[in-house]
């Protein structure tokens, strides 16, 4: 079901998001959708700011297939975006190949993938954050001494990988798209494919269901009306 014109909502952007969108680095921002078109106000912006966008709905999961593959079969560039309360996770689009990734899910942030890979410890993280250096954090945590460019490669394929495989659980919530919002140059190092993406989504959604003792081989067999009497019944 589409958002209707003349409404808004208020989204927390990833701060890779604002910096390509030239917002200025506040946490929040009230997006006002009319006339085909997102405009970002609100706290931590200094002027409104408008940008076209060529798509925008209520998002469920099983919809994702069918973005990814507009995306991939029509060559966008652009941000497509995806935000249910609190959370937003971007994917970066150019001529069809998912090129980078925002959230703003902290489990998610560069600095605990590089923790989770063994790259950093708990302590160098914390001596970085607490630093008011104005460049970026991987950037700081390369200059401490702590990690190497590849090291933070690796860093940011994995947090790309593990952002776009997780909207194949995202909740429901709103998604839009932002044409023509990627730089030419800026976003190159890494493309792939949204359909390998994907796929790769769906096998760690399927791990972590068996994890969970979840078969989805061993569905309920009964009818719907055999369940309605078998939960009247108290026996469901």
């Amino acid at each position: 079901m589409p958002v209707s014109e003349g409404n808004s909502i208020t989204v927390m952007m990833p701060k890779i998001v604002r910096k390509t969108l030239g917002l200025a680095d506040g946490s929040f921002s009230r997006i006002a959708i009319s006339h085909h078109a997102l405009t970002f106000q609100g706290e931590g912006v200094t002027r409104p700011v408008a940008c076209g966008v060529s798509m925008i709905g209520t998002y469920t999961n099983d919809m994702l297939n069918n973005l990814f593959l507009y995306m991939r079969n029509n060559r966008q560039n652009g941000i497509l975006s995806f935000t249910t309360g609190p959370l937003t996770k971007s994917v970066f689009f150019k001529r069809g190949h998912i090129v980078f990734g925002g959230s703003t899910d902290a489990t998610e942030r560069i600095g605990n993938v590089l923790l989770n890979l063994g790259y950093m410890t708990e302590a160098q993280l914390e001596e970085i954050e607490k630093n008011d250096d104005p460049r970026r954090f991987g950037v700081r945590c390369k200059e401490a001494g702590y990690i190497e460019y590849d090291q933070l490669w690796d860093a940011l394929y994995v947090q790309l990988i593990g952002i776009c495989c997780s909207l194949v659980s995202f909740p429901v919530g709103t998604y839009f798209f932002l044409p023509n919002a990627v730089p030419g140059d800026s976003f190159s190092h890494f493309k792939l494919e949204p359909t390998q993406v994907l796929f790769e989504g769906v096998i760690r959604q399927d791990e972590r269901d068996h994890a969970r003792g979840f078969d989805a081989k061993k569905q309920d067999q009964r009818s719907p009306l055999e369940v309605l009497d078998a939960i009247e019944a108290g026996d469901g």
